[in-house]
């Protein structure tokens, strides 16, 4: 028996940061001493504070105010394109009513859009948008949107604008600490590691069994994570001028 292997280098910072919160507390939990890791857990501690450190400051950056009012902003303009397609739905010419059922049938297909994580809001906004400015052209015409698209279009480029503006200024200032934080903490966690799996061969399963079994449940919670990640973006990929950039802070649920 022993603690299975993660990649955790490969998990958005929020997931990153989650899983090690996990594993310190149940190393807390069964006691350090217990688990004849106190030397090392001692020196992964401080690592574990950096980490949390430098996402707080990518949080507070200064851009995060704009970029909630800019998606305030364009949740309003596309809800509002939403629900006057709605209405066309029982206008009183048939033409009206069958172009606003083929729209209606776009906009569903893409769910509550006003309520996703940002990044994925963008990326779902950009592709309704291909749509009604490409072969739905006819029906946004017929039912008297097209502003609202133009509007749609303007509102999703400054969100993504100010995004990139804030990863540029987190950038700058916390993203290399943040690699760096990471990468010395995945070490620590790797000793940890390395020293239970070890001890559970010399000192017997049984002392270490409950700790492994559910550390191993943990690891594969964020082995779906990054599964589903990878699986999400192979499916959702889009060209690369319309990508916005890893913003850790959007990670963070901003």
């Amino acid at each position: 028996m022993k603690i299975n292997k993660i990649n955790s280098n490969n998990l958005r910072n929020d997931a990153h940061f989650q899983f090690h919160t996990e594993f310190r507390d149940l190393v807390i939990l069964r006691g350090a001493v217990t688990l004849k890791v106190k030397p090392q857990f001692d020196a992964y501690l401080p690592l574990y504070d950096r980490v949390d450190e430098a996402l707080k400051k990518i949080v507070k950056s200064e851009f995060t105010a704009k970029i909630h009012e800019a998606d305030k902003a364009r949740d309003e303009i596309y809800m509002g394109m939403v629900e006057t397609n709605t209405a066309a739905l029982k206008h009183f010419n048939p033409q009206v009513r069958e172009a606003a059922g083929k729209l209606k049938i776009v906009f569903d297909a893409y769910g509550d859009v006003a309520h996703k994580p940002l990044n994925e809001e963008t990326s779902a906004i950009y592709n309704i948008l291909q749509e009604l400015q490409g072969k739905y052209i006819p029906d946004v015409e017929t039912v008297g949107i097209a502003y609202w698209v133009v509007e749609l279009r303007n509102r999703n480029e400054t969100f993504e604008k100010l995004v990139k503006e804030r990863f540029d200024e987190a950038a700058g200032k916390t993203d290399i600490v943040l690699k760096e934080a990471r990468a010395q903490l995945d070490k620590a966690y790797q000793i940890i590691v390395e020293r239970i799996n070890a001890l559970a061969v010399v000192d017997g399963a049984t002392a270490y069994e409950t700790f492994i079994r559910t550390m191993n449940a943990v690891i594969a919670k964020y082995m779906a994570i990054l599964h589903h990640h990878r699986h999400h973006h192979t499916e959702h990929v889009q060209p690369e001028a319309t990508q916005i950039t890893n913003d850790p802070a959007v990670w963070t649920g901003l």
